[in-house]
Formats: C-alpha cells, structure tokens, sequence
C-alpha cells in the first residue's frame, strides 16, 4: 500500500513540476505542431493522466517549447507581451543602477562605470585617456591633470606632500 502512495506522489509532485516549468518557459498553445501543442494546463493533465507517456515527451520536448516561446516573444511588441518570459524581456534590469553606472541596453542591461551624454556614453577610462594625452602635449600641467583625475574619479585631492 506504501508502494501505491508513492507512486502517486512522485505522479503528482512531477505533473506539477510540469505545470509550473511549462508556464516559467512560455508554453502557450499555438507554439508546436502535433501532440506537443499544449499550454501548461495540457501538460499538467497530460502528466496526470497518462504519466509515463506524458512525462517523457514533455521532457524531450521541452528544449523546443523553450525555443519556440522565445522566437515568438521577440517577435512581439513589448507591449503586447505577457507572462513571466516577457517580464524578463521588458525588464531585464528592474533595479536602477548606482550613480555613476550606466545600463548598457545593447548589451542586454549589462552595467558599465561612465557618464551618458547626448551624444553617448563616456567611460573613465576614455576620459582619464584624453585628459592623459592633453597632459603629454603640454596643454595641462601636472597638477592640472591630477585635479581633473580627482574629481574625474570622485577622490579627494590630496595635498602633495614636501620632502626635504
């Protein structure tokens, strides 16, 4: 009787998983062909049912669900998007950066250190570069390049110090 109870717990505990994996990854009707159209619904009963059929397929087809989800959400307006795939896609970085750190947006919301301008973006090191090559043409003196580096960077300047 123990060995009864088992089975249906592992039945049921996998028909869930199945469920609620199905939804995460965007599996929707309309997505495949044949016996594997189904939402998450379809799949939970699927896995219910007719467990040893249901639970196989979902598993080998589940790469191509995951696939098929994605080429439909990216063809998709973000507006017109719903469901936790498109949440990732409309906001792949829902926390602000920190001051001084800018979203990279061509680099899925990677995030660099610089400033945005109108015209772009300008890291430090590609200021630090300019204000350097300023300094070896002679058009800033040392200790010109040293308080442009300062509060380039946010540091305090700090008061050189005299050897005798």
């Amino acid at each position: 009787m123990a060995a009864v109870a088992v089975i249906w717990l592992v039945i049921i505990g996998t028909s869930i998983w199945v469920a609620i994996d199905a939804s995460n990854i965007g599996a929707r009707k309309g997505l495949l062909k044949g016996l594997a159209n189904m939402g998450p619904a379809g799949w939970f009963f699927c896995c219910l049912i007719l467990w040893i059929v249901g639970f196989p397929v979902y598993l080998a087809k589940r790469a191509e669900i995951r696939a098929a989800a994605v080429a439909s959400n990216a063809a998709l307006s973000p507006q017109g998007m719903a469901g936790p795939v498109a949440q990732n896609l409309v906001t792949p970085n829902p926390v602000p950066p920190p001051p001084g750190w800018y979203a990279d947006a061509a680099n899925q919301g990677q995030l660099h250190f610089g400033k945005v301008t109108g015209v772009g973006i300008i890291s430090k090191a590609d200021e630090l570069m300019k204000l350097d090559a300023l300094r070896q043409s002679g058009v800033l003196t040392q200790g010109e390049f040293d308080a442009e580096k300062a509060k380039l960077l946010g540091v305090p300047l700090s008061p050189p110090t005299l050897t005798v």
